[in-house]
Parts: C-alpha cells; structure tokens; sequence
C-alpha cells in the first residue's frame, strides 16, 4: 500500500493559477549524512532534495513543497509513528515557509508555474514512481527528484533544465558550499549559479 502524506489544502482548483509561482530545486541538511567521510561516500544522497513552489508576487512564506521521505511520521495526536515500516512515501506540504527551514541549504531556480496550478504540480508529481526499498544500487529521494525533475520539464515547468546532471551537481557544489561557509555561500540560485 502506499502512503501519500499530504496537508494541501487547494484540492478542487481546476483553472490555471492566476498567481505565477517560481519552480525551485532544494537541498536540503541530513546532519551527519552531510558531513566529512559520509559526504564523500554517500554523493548526490548526502543531502534531501525536493521541489518548491515560491510565489513570485505576494506572500513568499507560502510555498508549496513536494518530496519523497522514508522517514519516521509522527501522529502527535496519537503518538505512533504512521510509516513503521519506513516505506517511502511522496509528501506535499502548503504554506512552507523556506525561511524558517533549519535544514534547507540551497534553493536553485529551475522553472516557472504560468499555465498550471499547484493542484496540477501535486498531481504530476503524484506520478513519480517511488524509491523501491531494496534494491542494488539503493533508490532515493535523489531517484526520485531527477524523475520529479524531467516530468516537470516535459510539462513545460522545468524549462531551465536542459542539463539536469549538470545544474545537480552545481547544486551540490553549493550545498557544500553552504555547510563550509554559512554566513558568505548563497543560498538562492538560478540553473546557471547566479545569485538570485
């Protein structure tokens, strides 16, 4: 069975969103995952990708964010966890404030939402098959974010992704950029390396 977490409160939008939304690659702090030796070892999965939607008028604490976690689910209301068996699972998220992230590192600019709405993006995403749990090599979020990735650009909402590998692996340069020298490295991006 497979678990969809999400809280996206604009269920039955059905014309284009009339507010236009920047498509936003993320990475993303895995505490000691991301560090030293197990930086090095691990590679692209040192860090937690995902996709944010950023307003490009108006509020910019709204955002809406789309992931995939193996991770534990609390239910604080009943105090269990609702993935015991920490199977991957595609989680949104609205009203995503990235400023008040603890873990997020670097955002890079990869698109834009005109034509479509966030319901569209949550749906498309949907699509993405999950991390199989397993298998050689190992499946992740990192799998699961090049997938996210070309199925926004087929759609026309990636359009800044002609070189998917290269504008990941600038984005993990960044990243540890970040981690080095918080307080210098930036942290907004566009597919090319500017500072947004």
């Amino acid at each position: 069975m497979d678990i969809t977490m999400s809280d996206f409160s604009i269920r039955n939008e059905v014309s284009p969103s009339k507010e236009p939304y920047d498509v936003v690659l993320t990475l993303h702090h895995r505490g000691e995952l991301s560090l030293g030796d197990n930086r090095r070892r691990l590679g692209f999965s040192a860090y937690h990708w995902g996709i944010l939607l950023v307003p490009k008028e108006g509020d910019k604490r709204l955002c809406y964010a789309f992931d995939t976690t193996n991770a534990a689910i609390p239910d604080t209301m009943q105090r269990i966890n609702l993935n015991p068996d920490f199977k991957w699972v595609y989680r949104v998220k609205n009203n995503v404030n990235p400023d008040e992230s603890e873990s997020l590192l670097i955002r890079i600019e990869i698109g834009e939402l005109r034509d479509a709405s966030p319901c569209t993006i949550r749906s498309l995403l949907g699509t993405v098959q999950l991390p199989i749990a397993g298998v050689w090599p190992p499946q992740n979020c990192v799998d699961w974010i090049r997938s996210a990735i070309c199925i926004l650009r087929n759609h026309g909402h990636a359009s800044k992704m002609d070189n998917i590998d290269m504008v990941m692996a600038r984005a993990l340069a960044y990243a540890d950029s970040r981690i080095a020298d918080p307080d210098n490295a930036p942290c907004r991006l566009d597919h090319l390396g500017n500072k947004v």
